[in-house]
């Protein structure tokens, strides 16, 4: 077998070439049939105001409205074919009572010569009544604004949006929505927003079929800085006799976050409230009412958490008052603004090492003065004042004594001191 296949070999490889050339050039002359296989080819609607003219709407389902198309024809034809040759319509006015319309296709060129194959045969559609609404868009916001920042609101403009389209797809939509990304601003914010459109289930509705007069809206954000500030409370009224209000008011919260423009939050330090409801009149024991702050916020200002309300609860505290004898040192007495060329004595304090006062307050309030750091005063310019005299005079007057208590410790009683004033022989101190 090897010599036969061996012998005359080159004699036989040229056969096999001469063959094959053959082969080829004989394809060529008789330019045979083949096919040519395209993708995702568009289907043109034609002649659609047959069914909008009605008043009607149409959506085409399953993706009928691409096809994918195979065209036959000879080889010398098929080179010249390309995709954008195509052209798949579908005519309106062949509407089958099921819907459908046939799927025809042909090509820009040598149409004739050409065989043209589809996958599908038909526009499946869905056909039903127009509808046409009007929705508010809903302006929001995305993201953060930067520390120490609040969003005070956004708004959309236009706010109202218009839609049309199959009634059954415009009957979903519940909401439009306009929502600005404004992570990590510090200053107002404009920008141009998408529309998005959900259902009542907040599930975004996305559909060709369903036409807005507008797709995109300006939002304007507006951002605030904030601050922090302590609540004050003044309390009207006087408690029943014996007793008094405690010093500090408790309030719960004590202090509230507010927002505004960093120019008015500058000259704010506290809210004070000056309520009917802050009463003490009459009361005997501690109190708590609820007290709403917002009216007291000062002009363009806000709260800085838009869904706080401003109630505030405030407790009113009431204490029984208590009396407390003192004994302050005779040497913490003196007289004050003392006139010259007279020798000044205070006549209750003499040879006496002490003078007793009584004091009223709370027990924690009374509790802590000491009597050895209490200074009492007689100022001698208020007898000058209120005796109207033009000139001081040896003798004795007499004049309030004043006492460095504690606010929240008042005298028991009034007390008064007698100064005597003698003059100053001449040659003594």
């Amino acid at each position: 077998m090897a010599g036969i296949l061996t012998h005359n070999f080159g004699l036989k490889l040229l056969a096999v070439v001469v063959s094959c050339g053959l082969w080829f050039v004989v394809n060529s002359i008789t330019d045979p049939v083949e096919k040519k296989p395209f993708s995702n080819i568009p289907v043109e609607i034609i002649n659609e105001e047959m069914v909008t003219s009605e008043g009607k709407v149409y959506e085409i389902l399953e993706g009928t409205n691409y096809v994918n198309v195979v065209v036959t024809g000879k080889r010398s034809v098929l080179a010249n074919i390309a995709r954008d040759d195509l052209r798949a319509v579908a005519d309106m006015s062949k509407l089958t009572f099921m819907n459908t319309v046939g799927i025809e296709v042909s090509s820009a060129r040598n149409n004739s010569e050409l065989d043209f194959k589809t996958n599908i045969d038909n526009v499946k559609l869905l056909i039903e009544n127009r509808k046409s609404i009007q929705k508010s868009i809903l302006a929001s916001v995305s993201g953060e604004p930067a520390d120490g920042y609040v969003v005070d609101r956004a708004l959309a403009s236009p706010n109202v949006v218009r839609f049309s389209g199959p009634e059954s797809l415009i009957m979903q939509i519940d909401h439009v929505e306009a929502v600005a990304n404004i992570e990590g601003g510090s200053s107002d914010i404009s920008t141009s927003v998408d529309l998005k459109i959900y259902d009542a289930d907040g599930k975004e509705i996305k559909s060709n079929s369903i036409k807005m007069n507008i797709s995109t809206v300006n939002v304007a954000v507006s951002i605030l800085a904030t601050k922090e500030v302590p609540l004050e409370f003044t309390i009207q009224g006087e408690p029943a006799d014996g007793y008094i209000v405690s010093r500090e008011v408790v309030s719960v919260p004590e202090t509230v976050m507010i927002a505004g423009r960093s120019s008015v939050l500058d000259g704010v330090s506290r809210i004070s409230v000056a309520d009917p409801a802050l009463s003490a009149e009459e009361l005997t024991e501690s109190t708590t009412t609820i007290v709403n702050i917002k009216k007291y916020l000062p002009s363009n200002v806000q709260f800085a958490d838009s869904s706080y309300n401003g109630n505030v609860s405030v407790t009113i505290g009431i204490e029984k008052l208590v009396t407390k004898e003192l004994e302050i040192p005779a040497r913490n007495f003196a007289a004050g603004n003392k006139p010259e060329g007279f020798r000044l004595t205070l006549k209750e304090l003499e040879d006496k090492d002490s003078y007793v006062i009584r004091i009223s307050g709370t027990q924690a309030a009374v509790d802590v003065v000491n009597a050895e750091e209490i200074i009492g005063v007689i100022d001698m310019s208020l007898i000058w004042n209120n005796l109207g005299l033009q000139q001081w005079a040896a003798g004795s007057y007499q004049g309030d004594i004043t006492f460095n208590l504690p606010d929240n410790v008042t005298l028991a009683e009034a007390y008064k001191m007698t100064v005597e004033l003698g003059e100053i022989e001449e040659g003594t101190e």
